[in-house]
């Protein structure tokens, strides 16, 4: 009797120490997962050729490109709330051979408590906090009044951001040695509000740009104030206006002054088709043939044959004050794919 009650009680001691050690595993497993980091990556491109019949004083057909490209995103997390970022971003040019290889993006950035760097090839503010709400078109040249006199994309960029719930600012500076200004060639700063669908934002930006005929010396000297509003509604409206003041300095010694306004709306008329109209208008005080000033419109029509494929039409209008005005139909596809994977190094 006793000796079973000790194989018992032998059996039952092991059965405790197996435990103990599977536990003791887990914890191990999770200790080690704890200190190993999470590396996130997104492998992107989106393809948009068409076929644009344009008339101004003559017509043309041609196939043409609205900014096909493909790209790398990565985050990889190094420390307690701390993580790093590079991005890469390239043009496709279906309209002529094909190319590959203009950057549109790259960069490398830390994000932390205190907020989040990047140095490389950027989005500079001025896009991210005006233009980027009236950007809803699929042509090349939208928004097609913010698209004359402010960047979309800028080399040599040093960009900060840091949110604070519904409030963001955003500043980035431009440093090119080897032309214009010896120290920052841009800078540029704006401060956003979102809250649910509402967007509201104010910039401003100083750009000090190379003269044609020797980029090592400063020439035109530009300052921009900006302001930008959207929301989306419940009903499926989307609104969005972007408006521009630029105070141009010639080296020449003529200065003048710029005004863009873009004004965008789009309405999903059923699940599949959504209609997009902008209004857009530029005002430039420059005498004579210089003077690009003209306003327009754009009528777009989308069906949307899966989440990532799509069809549109599309009519672009402009109305210049002192030159032949543009009249642009463009029938395009556009085709997005995206990869996601995720791995513990």
């Amino acid at each position: 009797m006793a000796l079973s009650v000790l194989s018992a009680s032998v059996i039952a001691n092991g059965s405790e120490i197996e435990q103990l050690k599977h536990r003791l595993t887990i914890l191990e497993q999770h200790q080690e997962s704890r200190t190993k980091s999470p590396l996130n990556a997104r492998f992107y491109a989106t393809f948009r050729p068409s076929v644009t019949q344009s008339k101004n004083v003559s017509s043309s057909t041609d196939v043409s490109d609205f900014l096909s490209h493909a790209g790398l995103y990565l985050d990889h997390g190094f420390a307690d709330g701390w993580q790093a970022i590079v991005h890469g971003e390239w043009s496709i040019d279906i309209a002529t051979n094909g190319n590959f290889g203009k950057a549109r993006r790259a960069y490398v950035g830390v994000e932390g408590p205190y907020g989040r760097i990047a140095i490389g090839k950027q989005r500079p503010v001025q896009y991210l906090l005006i233009a980027e709400y009236v950007d809803i078109f699929n042509h090349a040249n939208a928004p097609f009044a913010y698209d004359n006199f402010s960047p979309f994309f800028v080399d040599n960029l040093v960009s900060y951001k840091k949110q604070w719930q519904r409030v963001s600012l955003l500043a980035s500076g431009q440093f090119n040695g080897l032309q214009g200004a010896n120290d920052a060639d841009m800078f540029n700063i704006g401060v956003g509000y979102d809250h649910n669908k509402f967007h509201l934002a104010a910039s401003y930006l100083t750009q000090d740009m190379p003269q044609e005929s020797n980029t090592h010396q400063v020439g035109d000297r530009g300052v921009t104030y900006a302001i930008s509003i959207a929301n989306q509604f419940d009903n499926g409206l989307y609104l969005a206006s972007a408006w521009q003041q630029r105070e141009l300095e010639s080296f020449i010694g003529n200065n003048s002054t710029q005004n863009t306004l873009d004004v965008s709306l789009a309405y999903r008329l059923n699940p599949l088709n959504k209609v997009k109209l902008g209004y857009f208008k530029l005002d430039d005080d420059w005498e004579g043939i210089n003077n690009i000033s003209y306003q327009g419109y754009n009528i777009t029509l989308e069906h949307q044959f899966s989440d990532n494929f799509q069809v549109h039409i599309e009519l672009l209008r402009k109305a210049f004050d002192f030159s032949h005005d543009d009249t642009a139909l463009s029938i395009g596809l556009k085709y997005n794919f995206s990869i996601k994977w995720r791995s513990i190094n």
